[in-house]
């Protein structure tokens, strides 16, 4: 440990101290990089968090409006099926009505232009009939009554069938009437729910088109996130390596700091030695002169075996 030049352990000691600076400074870049580096996921992960919420809620709304949409869909299609049934009944009572129509044509040609009061025709029939049955007739009055009654009875038959036909094309118009009041109602719900059903549409329309840009948001943020997260770790990595750098150069300063301490006292005792043994020497000097010794010059002499080595000398 003594044989160490204090000079050079002095200049590493230094060295170390430079370069000890040199890796703090570096370690302290790093952990500030570093820890710029994961405030920024973190602030990145609250984004994120807030943005999947979002995100989780305009897909609720979606799901709501699908199933509005859905709703909407089959209920047009329900009144679509209805007003198709109401026109088909239209029709039928429009082929009904022209039909009895037809008939009234044809019976018109039967009744004639003025039309016979029923109940006159009625009691002719019946004061017919009973002329037939009570009067004695001849062949030739019998004949003729036969062909009356038979005339009124088809006319009879022709004017009630006529008044049937009146009533019942009366009521088919009022049921036509009806019909086309529903008509016009299933139309008009038809198309209010159409409305409806286009501007869920669209919303779901523009909704799908937030959706998918802030799927996409998420996804860059995400993958963003992971790369930063990514250099964090390198700067943590290399951050651990420059501890522990710094602690094995920490260690070899001190060792190096023990070491010139241990130099330079050993130094000072090579120096101190040196000179008490001059003063030694002086004392021997003294002492072959024959002067008379100190204690302490005289602890001198026998500490570097002067006095030994004198009468070993003198002896001889």
């Amino acid at each position: 440990m003594s044989g160490e030049d204090p000079t050079l352990l002095r200049t590493r000691l230094n060295e170390l101290k430079e370069a000890l600076r040199k890796l703090e400074k570096e370690a302290l870049e790093l952990r500030e990089s570093r820890n710029a580096l994961n405030s920024e996921v973190k602030e990145l992960s609250a984004q994120i968090r807030e943005l999947t919420a979002e995100y989780r809620s305009l897909k609720e709304e979606a799901a709501k409006l699908r199933e509005r949409r859905e709703e909407l869909y089959n209920q047009i299609q329900k009144l679509k099926g209805e007003r198709n049934q109401v026109r088909v009944d239209l029709r039928a009572l429009s082929d009904e009505v022209k039909a009895l129509l037809n008939e009234l044509k044809t019976l018109r040609d039967t009744i004639g232009r003025r039309r016979p009061d029923v109940y006159e025709l009625r009691e002719k029939l019946e004061r017919l009939e009973w002329e037939y049955q009570t009067r004695t007739l001849s062949p030739e009055e019998e004949r003729h009554y036969v062909e009356r009654i038979q005339s009124t009875e088809s006319l009879l038959a022709a004017v009630e069938r006529y008044d049937e036909c009146l009533a019942r094309i009366r009521e088919l118009r009022q049921l036509i009437v009806q019909k086309r009041s529903i008509l016009s109602s299933l139309t008009a719900r038809i198309k209010e729910l159409s409305s409806q059903y286009l501007e869920v549409k669209t919303k779901l329309a523009e909704l799908r088109e937030k959706v998918n840009a802030m799927r996409s948001k998420l996804s860059e943020m995400i993958e963003k996130k992971e790369e930063l997260r990514r250099k964090a770790d390198e700067y943590h990595a290399k951050y651990v390596e420059k501890i522990n750098e710094i602690k094995r150069i920490r260690e070899e300063l001190e060792k190096t700091a023990i070491l010139l301490k241990a130099a330079e006292l050993s130094q000072i005792l090579r120096r101190r030695r040196a000179e008490l043994y001059e003063v030694a020497l002086k004392a021997l000097e003294k002492y072959r002169q024959g002067g008379k010794l100190t204690l302490d010059e005289f602890k001198l002499l026998m500490e570097f075996n002067l006095l030994g080595h004198e009468k070993a000398s003198g002896s001889s």
